[in-house]
């Protein structure tokens, strides 16, 4: 049987769920003497409602249901043993479905900041935060993802690139290896398509020196990932003050790439596409920048699709949403998406 490779970062979650699973089972059901590889259905409900009274939320449950399925295939339990959240809580639950469209934009720029504007002051704090963002901006990096850039070896030839990183008829002749910091471990390659893209890459060249990543020289990735939201709570982006945070640059640059493909904003932004087919298009080029597999994925960043007419719709009426994501529940809510494995401590250390 093939097995997906997962992260450290998954593996040590899964040992701490797994002990904490049948701990709890124990000790807050009836099923005082478990067996842990004779797991059944049963046992799965019963703790399915400790989570809820434990007010847990939708991706948490979600989170747990899957390492359940794991335990199950590593122990030889039959399908059945595990199932969807909506068979625990019934299909109105709001804790039936994770949340997989966003409703609201997290950009900067919906938050009334500009980048461009704010980043003087960023950079006179710390100018390593500050070419951070720039490359979350431009390159539609994770906030971690910039911080472990090492520019001077991240530039690769076009013919080197992940051939399913590359969109159709791209006229790029190098890209950006996006390897270091990644979810997952995953690397991916961005298209370098314009100059300040890469004047951004020269100024990182010169402010680092080859093997160095972007963060500060001689500090932990735990504390350079500190440093970073330090800086950007000083300039008054947290969350809490005004809704985003530094994830929110690659938000952005999503918007930016569905309004350039589309020719319109994303539905977060008030658009609407003007056809089922140019929607779609435009989503596979968001996510493929995004580095993930699935369009669908891109609805967590540009919210439901909405079209103004459908080729299949009769004459003058027009369904609003594509029908292939009616299924799909409303919104996901944003976080930011750190993981704090991966990466050595040091700037000498990293691999």
């Amino acid at each position: 049987m093939f097995l997906k490779a997962v992260s450290f970062k998954t593996m040590h979650e899964r040992e701490i769920f797994y002990k904490a699973f049948f701990k709890d089972l124990r000790d807050e059901t009836k099923y005082r003497n478990v067996e842990p590889r004779r797991l059944s259905a049963d046992q799965v409900k019963a703790m399915a409602l400790v989570w809820e009274a434990r007010d847990l939320s939708v991706g948490t449950i979600a989170n747990y249901l899957s390492y359940l399925r794991t335990w199950c295939q590593w122990t030889n339990r039959p399908p059945q043993t595990v199932r969807d959240a909506e068979y625990y809580y019934g299909e109105g639950s709001p804790l039936a479905h994770r949340r997989q469209e966003a409703d609201e934009d997290h950009s900067w720029i919906a938050a009334g900041i500009e980048h461009a504007k704010v980043l003087p002051s960023i950079v006179e704090i710390c100018p390593y935060v500050g070419i951070q963002t720039e490359f979350s901006l431009k390159f539609a990096l994770r906030p971690k993802e910039a911080r472990c850039t090492r520019p001077h070896e991240a530039v690769i030839a076009i013919s080197e690139a992940i051939p399913d990183d590359i969109p159709e008829g791209c006229a790029a002749t190098h890209c950006l290896r996006v390897e270091y910091g990644t979810k997952g471990d995953r690397p991916r390659d961005v298209p370098i398509v314009n100059q300040e893209q890469w004047d951004l890459i020269n100024r990182a060249k010169a402010m680092v020196a080859p093997g160095q990543h972007l963060g500060r020289p001689g500090y932990s990735l735990k504390a350079n990932t500190a440093h970073y939201y330090r800086v950007l709570a000083k300039v008054g982006i947290t969350r809490k003050l005004v809704g985003t945070s530094g994830h929110g640059l690659r938000h952005e640059r999503a918007g930016n790439e569905y309004h350039a493909s589309a020719g319109v904003p994303p539905p977060v932004r008030g658009g609407t596409a003007p056809d089922r087919k140019t929607d779609r298009k435009a989503r596979a080029a968001v996510a493929k920048l995004l580095g993930h597999n699935r369009p669908q994925i891109s609805s967590c960043y540009l919210g439901s699709p909405v079209v103004m007419r459908s080729e299949s719709a009769p004459s003058g009426r027009a369904p609003t949403e594509a029908p292939e994501d009616n299924h799909s529940p409303k919104t996901a809510p944003h976080r930011d998406e750190e993981q704090e494995e991966f990466q050595p401590t040091t700037q000498g250390e990293q691999r």
